[in-house]
């Protein structure tokens, strides 16, 4: 017997994940709170990602996220070391999805010369090698891996994402099974990132023009982030048949 495909409604989704903000804000101001906190000590934090206290700020905002879960699905107690490690599983196999598909996309460039592709080939891998260098002020750079990551997303943060929150509650956190429940999916998942991240372009080309540092950021992402994980929420309740 073959299972159903059940494909994911966007845009009732989006909106549902909106009417669900806006109907339990009374309930998340703690948590509006805590995003803040974590947004706004992120934007002070020198260096970003390259300063080693990144990572105590990483755990912690994990752990914020693992409660705020618990505390949607009203699973008690909301904070469960138990739970938390439980969900690290699923977590853990999103990284090393993600980093093997990048570092597959990495060495894709070199095969065709190890096939002895040379001439125009070269001249193409010379000038998409001293792009990746310089990261900043490369057009070609921010383009292959905004669009590489973008088509990557649905496999690499999607599924595993929702395998994530079934963890935390208790549940399977099978990443083969989330997979084979969202199948024929795709290009759903793909459309709701690009849903998603379009606020997050103009946000930040809104703190740029106003010149506020990083701090329009910290407020839009305060909310957005919540809004961003109701609404995959909402994805695993289609998925997962919850009322």
């Amino acid at each position: 017997m073959t299972q159903e495909i059940k494909i994911l409604p966007v845009l009732k989704i989006l909106k549902e994940a909106c009417f669900a903000l806006n109907q339990k804000r009374n309930k998340q101001h703690l948590f509006w709170a805590g995003s803040f906190i974590f947004c706004a000590v992120f934007n002070l934090l020198p260096k970003g990602f390259a300063n080693p206290l990144s990572l105590v700020w990483a755990v912690g905002f994990y752990v914020f996220w693992c409660v705020f879960f618990r505390f949607y699905y009203q699973k008690k107690p909301y904070f469960s070391w138990q739970k938390i490690f439980a969900s690290a599983v699923p977590s853990s196999k999103m990284i090393f999805i993600t980093c093997a598909l990048t570092m597959f996309m990495i060495l894709v460039p070199f095969l065709p010369l190890m096939m002895g592709f040379k001439g125009k080939y070269l001249v193409f891998f010379e000038g998409y090698m001293s792009a990746l260098q310089s990261p900043q002020t490369s057009l070609l750079n921010v383009m292959i891996f905004s669009t590489f990551f973008l088509m990557l997303s649905p496999i690499a943060f999607c599924r595993p994402y929702l395998a994530w929150i079934s963890a935390l509650q208790g549940y399977s956190g099978s990443v083969r099974k989330i997979f084979k429940k969202t199948q024929g999916n795709y290009f759903s998942f793909l459309g709701l990132v690009v849903l998603l991240d379009i606020p997050c372009i103009f946000a930040h080309e809104a703190d740029i023009f106003l010149h506020c540092h990083g701090f329009f950021l910290v407020g839009f992402y305060s909310i957005y982030l919540i809004y961003l994980n109701i609404v995959f929420a909402k994805v695993y309740d289609f998925f997962y048949n919850v009322k």
